[in-house]
């Protein structure tokens, strides 16, 4: 048996690790491409955005004060102006905070809202508003439910 010795011999392997120069300018091309056709897309749907936040922090906040007026044993009210893009939190009608609604989103009608202690509350909405003309309204009960409709237009209630 005659033994082989592989002593000389050269092994060559590809080194190529990575993408060249070219192949990474074709991929930033065509993420540019791509972003440029999604770009207008995703601005607008930024006021929707805006008015689904704004519309939902509100609705937190009031539920955070209805359980609060009771475990209080003290009147909470939340306090909005129209045209305002912030509403003030208020507690025995003295002001505790005031809290701003996301940008683009306006309050399109004057209120208060009062929380008792018996977890009751005045009859009233907010009504919330955005730049492309959409609305949301968030509407208490007198029993102190807290619900969001959307008008089919702004100047009606729902």
């Amino acid at each position: 048996m005659v033994a082989k010795s592989l002593e000389g011999a050269v092994c060559r392997t590809s080194t190529r690790n990575g993408f060249s120069t070219i192949e990474l300018l074709a991929g930033v091309a065509v993420m540019g491409i791509l972003a440029a056709i999604a770009l207008p897309n995703w601005r607008s749907l930024f006021p929707s955005y805006a008015l689904n936040n704004s519309t939902r922090q509100i609705q937190s906040e009031m539920h955070h004060l209805k359980m609060r007026a009771a475990a209080e044993n003290v009147h909470f009210q939340l306090v909005y102006l129209q045209g305002a893009n912030s509403y003030t939190i208020q507690r025995a009608s003295k002001a505790l905070a005031t809290k701003p609604l996301a940008e683009g989103t306006t309050i399109t009608k004057a209120g208060t809202i009062s929380f008792t202690p018996r977890g009751t509350a005045d009859n009233d909405r907010v009504r919330l508003s955005n730049a492309n003309g959409n609305c949301r309204q968030i509407v208490v009960s007198g029993t102190g439910r807290v619900r969001v409709c959307t008008p089919s237009n702004c100047s009606l209630s729902c």
